[in-house]
């Protein structure tokens, strides 16, 4: 078994999660959740937002994360035994 790391973004309508990818490398996945983290930052930095005078904080002054990791374990192909009845 071996470990593979999902790169997950949390939706802004609904609460919706979606898969973005995955990756081998847990810095890797980790550094990309960033990059993704900063350039909604950006972007939303970018938004005209007419029910808020409030930008945006910054990721690095929260804890909430709109694209995060999990991991999980990736199974290899298993064989079967295979029985001889018929049925």
């Amino acid at each position: 078994m071996k470990e593979i790391y999902l790169l997950i973004e949390h939706g802004m309508d609904q609460g919706e999660v979606y898969v973005l990818g995955w990756f081998d490398d847990k810095k890797l996945a980790g550094e990309v959740a960033e990059e993704k983290e900063w350039e909604a930052y950006r972007a939303s930095l970018k938004a005209e937002h007419h029910w808020s005078t409030q930008k945006p904080l910054a990721p690095d002054q929260t804890k909430y994360r709109r694209f995060w990791i999990k991991e999980i374990s990736k199974f290899d192909r298993a064989t079967i035994p295979r029985s001889s009845a018929v049925h």
